[in-house]
């Protein structure tokens, strides 16, 4: 019995090993205005396929971050991101694919409408530690200060200016 226990235990190291080129999915649920944020380094070389599903609750902008990091042995190759919309494997693509490498590279898609998302980042890990840092954040378009001031914050300009205006009557009086 104990023979068959470590055949089992080699049979499922070796597939371990094997799918280390395997995709791999993350789910960052609704995104938001804070980053979520991937640093995966390889530790074996191979074929990357790493799969990133998220959300908009509205009408947002996307802004993705890529950087590939390398040194003379060490890198990641070819390495692209592909943003789509819909479920993983029948998705579309939104916009065109881009390139990332030791420079980091930024793109924005803007109003993307409410749904599922999901983006892929492919390439090829030359050797062990090949590494990528991701990024990607939404925010509502236009989620910047309002242009249209408060009534209130209005009623309290104009209150502050009315007394400035009196003291400057009663110092005149004086």
């Amino acid at each position: 019995m104990k023979p068959n226990i470590a055949l089992t235990l080699v049979a499922a190291l070796a597939l371990g090993s094997a799918s280390a080129g395997a995709t791999t999915t993350t789910n960052w649920g609704t995104l938001g205005p804070v980053a979520d944020v991937a640093y995966v380094t390889y530790h074996t070389a191979g074929p990357v396929d790493d799969i990133y599903t998220f959300s908009l609750g509205a009408t947002s902008d996307v802004d993705a971050y890529a950087e590939e990091f390398e040194s003379r042995s060490v890198g990641l190759k070819d390495a692209s991101f592909t943003l789509y919309s819909g479920s993983v494997g029948s998705g579309t693509q939104v916009g065109a694919p881009f390139a990332f490498n030791n420079t980091a590279t930024e793109n924005v898609y803007s109003s993307l409408a409410a749904g599922n998302y999901y983006v892929e980042i492919t390439g090829n890990a030359i050797g062990s530690g090949a590494a990528y840092d991701f990024e990607l954040f939404a925010n509502q378009p236009g989620g910047g200060a309002s242009d249209v001031p408060e009534p209130g914050s209005t009623s309290l300009l104009l209150s502050g200016l009315g007394l400035f205006g009196l003291m400057a009557v009663r110092r005149r009086q004086s």
